[in-house]
């Protein structure tokens, strides 16, 4: 449904156009390609986003002590292999969840 909220208190909702064909007791279901698009970019998202924090970590917890692991250091080094490597996983385990629910 969409929402339209106007400056009133009243809230709209108007269903879309193809919501209104739909028997109200059936579910919508995702395109498998869009699941494993969407699984993709997430996953690409995440692992982009916390990357330089889990390298930070590492070397938090290496025996040889932070600073000599690297410290603050080319924290984004292999970031594009992280990130390559993650896509295809999240986008199968996306597409696979969304198909089987």
């Amino acid at each position: 449904h969409n929402i339209i909220i106007s400056h009133s208190p009243t809230i709209y909702v108007s269903p879309l156009e193809e919501d209104s064909t739909m028997a109200p007791d059936k579910e919508r279901h995702t395109p498998f390609l869009t699941s494993l698009i969407a699984g993709g970019m997430a996953g690409t998202t995440v692992d982009l986003a916390l990357f330089p924090i889990d390298t930070l970590k590492t070397r938090l917890q290496s025996p040889q002590g932070f600073v000599a692991a690297g410290g603050f250091r080319g924290v984004y080094r292999g970031i594009m292999a992280a990130a390559a490597g993650s896509s295809p996983g999240a986008a199968l385990f996306f597409g696979t969840y969304e198909t089987m629910k």
